[in-house]
């Protein structure tokens, strides 16, 4: 896979990690206000993975780690 196809790809992983994060909080009781499971429930816990995971890749490198990726202007 290119970069610039897997950068996509990590920036939709870590995305998706976000979105399990926001979606399956604790509620007062202790267990997942999604799904019910005790907290954390195996999506929230996954959803954190990827974030852990994809968030590393997310393009925005500073200009001097690779200068040779900038575009002549």
């Amino acid at each position: 896979m290119a970069e610039p196809e897997f950068l996509r790809y990590a920036d939709a992983q870590a995305a998706y990690g976000r979105h399990l994060l926001a979606e399956h909080q604790r509620d007062g009781t202790g267990c997942c206000r999604s799904c019910g499971r005790a907290h954390p429930c195996e999506q929230r816990a996954h959803g954190g993975r990827l974030v852990v995971h994809y968030a590393d890749w997310d393009g925005g490198e500073p200009a001097l780690v690779r200068p040779y990726l900038r575009t002549a202007g």
